[in-house]
């Protein structure tokens, strides 16, 4: 990996997601895992304070940038819950199915190589009964504005290491086999200018 994706990529997606309205997604999402957790993206570790230490058993998380995991060291150093780091990508889990209680991605299926993938890794490392809560960026509902996520992501896949501003995340969570009914995407005001190209969907369902 480069010099940009590694060093100057992760630092810069702290600086642009530590904004409060963010944080406040994040820990409305962490914040109902429980037992057995797997994050699968786990990036700099911008969720680890959020996750409840009451609830959580113990954190396993997997990201395969090494920029990423050493932003996330010194969290996970300072965590009161028991963390676990794995290597790997969320297309290949190195773990046994039904392995865990809660799965966990955070803006992740944006930049993902196979997003199906995942999402079939998700469900067979689920246990029966087990939730995967996820808050992503999705493919708008706006013709006019998908044409443009459209045009964008091929800029947005190197500027973003690999993020597409165009993906149906909802319809992959169902075809992945999940019961997820209707969800609403919300424009995040914290995103600025480009609020309109990067509305976020939210959602938590049982294996």
């Amino acid at each position: 990996m480069g010099i940009y994706s590694e060093r100057i990529f992760p630092w810069l997606l702290d600086r642009t997601l530590s904004h409060p309205r963010i944080e406040a997604r994040r820990a409305a999402l962490v914040g109902q895992a429980a037992g057995e957790v797997l994050e699968i993206g786990f990036g700099s570790g911008a969720t680890l304070p959020f996750y409840d230490p009451e609830k959580v058993t113990r954190l396993t998380v997997v990201e395969p940038s090494e920029g990423m995991n050493r932003r996330a060291a010194a969290r996970t150093a300072q965590s009161r819950i028991a963390v676990r780091s794995v290597p790997g990508a969320g297309e290949r889990l190195p773990f046994e199915d039904a392995s865990f209680d809660t799965v966990v991605v955070c803006l992740t299926l944006c930049s993902v190589d196979d997003p199906m993938a995942v999402l079939g890794e998700v469900r067979r490392v689920l246990r029966a009964g087990g939730r995967f809560l996820f808050l992503e960026h999705v493919l708008s509902a706006d013709a006019g504005r998908a044409k443009w996520q459209r045009r964008l992501t091929p800029v947005q896949k190197v500027v973003g290491v690999g993020c597409h501003l165009d993906r149906d995340t909802a319809a992959m969570v169902r075809a992945a086999g999940f019961a997820l009914g209707p969800v609403a995407a919300e424009e995040e005001r914290a995103f600025g200018a480009l609020a309109p190209l990067a509305p976020l969907i939210a959602g938590a369902v049982s294996r």
